[in-house]
C-alpha cells in the first residue's frame, strides 16, 4: 500500500521504510498504518487551507484542535507499555511538533498571512511530517524486536 503520494513525497523528502505493521494493532493499542495515514491526510488538509479552500464548517476548523487518536495513545497505554524506548520519546516529541506547527499554520491564515502560512507548511509542517513518519517506523520497529525478544 503506497501511504503517500509522489507529491507529498516530494515535499516531505524520502522516508527510510514502509510501515510493515506486523503486530496486531489490537495488541499494542494503535494501528500505525491508520495513525501514518490520518497525518498525511491531515497534512494535505493544511494544504488544501492554504491554496484556498477554506473549510465549510466550524466543525472543520475544529479537526485542528481535537486530540488524535495517535495523542490519545501516547498519553495512555502506549505511554503504559512502550514509554521507557527511546523510540517512544522521539515520536511524542515529533507528533507535538507537527500539530504545533500545523496550528501555527492555522494562525497565519486566520491572521491573513497566506504566504508566511504557506511558508511553514511547505518548510516546517513538512519536516515535522517527514520526523513523524520516521519516529514512527522506528518506534514500530522497536515494538518489533521487543516482541521478538519477549516471545524467545
Amino acid at each position: 500500500m503506497q501511504l503517500i503520494s509522489t507529491k507529498v513525497g516530494q515535499e516531505i523528502g524520502r522516508l527510510p521504510n514502509r510501515i510493515d505493521q506486523t503486530q496486531d494493532p489490537a495488541a499494542i493499542g494503535i494501528d500505525f498504518v491508520e495513525v501514518a495515514e490520518s497525518h498525511v491526510l491531515f497534512f494535505g488538509r493544511v494544504k488544501d487551507f492554504v491554496h484556498g479552500e477554506l473549510p465549510e464548517s466550524k466543525a472543520d476548523i475544529a479537526e485542528f484542535g481535537q486530540c488524535c487518536k495517535l495523542e490519545d495513545w501516547l498519553r495512555g497505554g502506549g505511554a503504559t507499555r512502550f514509554g521507557e524506548l527511546c523510540s517512544f520519546n522521539r515520536l511524542r516529541d515529533a507528533h507535538a511538533e507537527f500539530h504545533r506547527h500545523a496550528a501555527d499554520v492555522l494562525a497565519m491564515i486566520h491572521a491573513g498571512s497566506w504566504i508566511a502560512a504557506e511558508q511553514i507548511r511547505k518548510s516546517e509542517l513538512s519536516q515535522a511530517l517527514r520526523r513523524l513518519l520516521i519516529a514512527l517506523t522506528e518506534l514500530n520497529e522497536s515494538i518489533k524486536k521487543n516482541c521478538a525478544i519477549s516471545a524467545e
